[in-house]
């Protein structure tokens, strides 16, 4: 009987360590520049790959892209667009670091890309309180513990 496989894994954290070592080691300059290298090695190879195909394997594959997008738009739910619509809408520069600290009343913070709290559409069991879906659920009554009337 064979021996089992053993996992390499050990060696791929190796790898990654020392790969991590060397570019911690860059200087900015060296750094960019290896990136920039990197890019213009993609762009060669796909440069390479467009010429090599013929005109029936680009539509091919301009029909299966076109194909995925349009599923991919189509599982969205209500929620997903709302919040894509609102981000692409408002790019907003707004820092939200230490905003609550910070509040500026002239700006609407409901529409940076980064606040999606959606409708208060929640109700919690015990005290009927109305709150946002991906609030804490025993924030307001702490579990029924404590009633207000």
């Amino acid at each position: 009987m064979p021996r089992p496989r053993r996992s390499n894994l050990s060696q791929r954290s190796r790898t990654a360590i020392r790969q991590r070592n060397i570019a911690s080691q860059l200087s900015d300059e060296e750094r960019d520049i290896a990136r920039e290298e990197r890019r213009v090695s993609m762009e060669r190879r796909r440069a390479l790959i467009r010429a090599t195909q013929t005109q029936e394997e680009r539509e091919a594959a301009r029909e299966t892209a076109r194909l995925e997008t349009r599923n991919r738009r189509a599982y969205r739910t209500d929620q997903q667009r709302d919040n894509l619509r609102r981000a692409r809408r408002n790019g907003s520069s707004v820092d939200l670091n230490r905003a609550a600290f910070l509040y500026d009343c002239t700006i609407d913070y409901s529409l940076h890309r980064l606040v999606c709290v959606g409708p208060m559409d929640v109700v919690c069991q015990h005290c009927g309180a109305l709150k946002f879906a991906g609030e804490t659920p025993g924030l307001c009554c702490v579990s029924g513990k404590v009633v207000n009337q």
